[in-house]
């Protein structure tokens, strides 16, 4: 998903935090007491990144470095794989779907435990999901279509649908779905959860520092606890791309997780590790709100579409490894058009929209920024730079990200620099999010864009089972987002590690989960 909206907090040697965090907990594992270069040649993969985890909480993790780490510590009924695309059995290794599409029986694995002892049941995984399909959670919407979840029996659950809903198997992957333990909740309840989970995953939390380091422990007791190597992931927090380009090549760091463009070929050249170029669903998008003069006119937007020039944020800001997007669904996912344009960088035309708006001579706008982003920063020059040549005036206005991150979930903003990954295989987690605006929780994105023919086609998307007339509902969704321009879609880029040469097996798939199955240390 998008909105990476964390504090990039100061910078301390990991030994420091280590000790920061050791002095709260007042617990010291001997394991953690050795140096760090002694111990990241055996053991334990650390990956740098710029910004820190917000939560651990499953239906409330709303960034992507809070996903990223707490999919390797809860399970979900199925799971993504490595391609990004195909479901595999996770806590489910089978399941029954009734003739008409609106009954799921899941037979949940035998055995497993959560990481606090206590055996996984159905009533967990009922628990969980009627938890995360409450109105109050931000991602209720993708189980919006249970009518209820019954106990079969301790390994058995049965789902039952309000109408057949095409995606249902993609949204019991979805990371909100986690499972964790109904008594640990009920005893502890949400806020303390989400800074001491306990899921079933392959990883448990073993320290955590707000904006410094997060740190897992191997789970011995996870099912597939074989294929996990490492007996520890640390996540870092170093806002600098320098610093971890640094840290990388002197193998401080295994993993430069947000590897700058600009740096690819200093890494290449260098004797201590390589760039990393994988496949992803991330997309750049500018986004305005509605409510704020004059983004509401159709005229204005396509005026403002056709001034981008997204070829020129290609090279300036990524080098050359993106390409610009045709559409606001990532490339090369289900139901993507690889055949839709991508707008065109045409000054006349932009002018010529700009003509037939309320705003005829120009106007002028803010841009919202989060402090500490250099891509978004590099975007939004640019954006100034080529408003200014149809007589919009940009004002660039930087403020923390946490200040942001606010503003923008409560629909309090001129327009954002964003970006999105996906976080299931179908398309309708994002196709929702981004135009159904009768999701009161984000209101398309959070634009507040409302066009009622693409909120009926949504719905008719999720309630259509045969796979070619889905196909063409989505293609008819981008079709029509093209010609109103909700917000605007600049970039498919792809993940950009940074891999230090002792680091083996480590990857990414496409939704930008951690590839930890293999991964080895020479």
């Amino acid at each position: 998903m998008s909105r990476g909206w964390n504090v990039p907090g100061s910078r301390r040697l990991k030994a420091i935090a280590l000790a920061g965090v050791l002095a709260l907990t007042g617990v010291l594992p001997a394991s953690m007491a050795q140096s760090k270069q002694a111990h990241a040649a055996t053991d334990t993969l650390y990956i740098g990144w710029p910004l820190a985890p917000q939560t651990f909480d499953p239906p409330g993790a709303p960034d992507n470095p809070s996903i990223w780490v707490l999919v390797n510590i809860y399970d979900q009924l199925l799971r993504t794989a490595n391609d990004g695309v195909t479901l595999q059995p996770d806590l489910a290794t089978s399941w029954n779907i009734s003739k008409d599409g609106t009954v799921y029986t899941f037979h949940l694995r035998h055995g497993v435990t959560f990481h606090n002892g206590a055996p996984l049941t159905a009533e967990d995984v009922k628990f969980t999901l009627d938890r995360a399909r409450q109105p109050s959670e931000e991602w209720s919407f993708i189980l919006g279509a249970v009518k209820r979840v019954d106990v079969v029996d301790t390994y058995t659950l049965k789902v039952t649908l309000l109408y057949p809903w095409a995606p249902f198997l993609s949204d019991v992957a979805f990371f909100g779905s986690g499972v964790y333990p109904e008594a640990y909740f009920k005893k502890v309840g949400a806020k303390y959860m989400a800074q001491h989970p306990i899921g079933t995953g392959p990883y448990m939390l073993e320290a955590y520092k707000n904006g410094s380091m997060t740190r897992l422990k191997k789970n011995p007791n996870y099912f597939l606890a074989s294929r996990f190597p490492m007996q520890h992931v640390e996540f870092d927090v170093i806002p600098s791309d320098s610093t971890r380009l640094l840290e990388v090549e002197s193998g401080q760091l295994d993993v430069d997780d947000v590897l700058a463009p600009n740096l690819v070929t200093a890494i290449n050249t260098s004797q201590g590790a390589k760039a990393q170029i994988l496949p992803s669903t991330k997309i750049t998008y500018l986004q305005p709100s509605h409510k704020i003069t004059p983004f509401g006119d159709v005229n204005v937007r396509q005026a403002i579409n056709h001034a981008i020039d997204r070829a020129a944020i290609v090279k300036a800001v990524y080098k050359g490894y993106a390409t610009p997007a045709n559409s606001f669904l990532a490339k090369g996912a289900i139901d993507w058009d690889p055949n839709l344009p991508a707008p065109s960088f045409d000054l006349a035309l932009a002018r010529q929209y700009l003509a037939k708006s309320s705003v005829p001579h120009g106007f002028n706008m803010t841009l919202d920024l989060g402090a500490g982003n250099l891509e978004q920063q590099q975007i939004s020059v640019i954006f100034q730079s080529e408003m200014k040549q149809i007589g919009i005036n940009v004002t660039i206005k930087t403020m923390d990200p946490t200040t942001l991150a606010t503003a923008n979930q409560s629909m309090k903003f001129s327009m954002i620099n964003q970006y999105w990954t996906n976080d299931i295989p179908d398309p309708d987690e994002l196709v929702a999010y981004s135009v159904d605006y009768s999701n009161p929780s984000v209101r398309a994105y959070y634009t507040q864009y409302n066009n009622p023919t693409l909120v009926k086609l949504v719905h008719e998307g999720e309630s259509t089972r045969d796979p070619a007339a889905r196909q063409k509902i989505y293609y008819q969704i981008q079709q029509i987002f093209a010609q109103q321009v909700p917000f605007f879609y600049l970039t498919y880029t792809p993940f950009i590690n940074g891999v230090s040469n002792h680091a083996h097996g480590f990857g990414q798939n496409p939704l930008g989960y951690f590839v930890l199955q293999g991964v080895t240390k020479s």
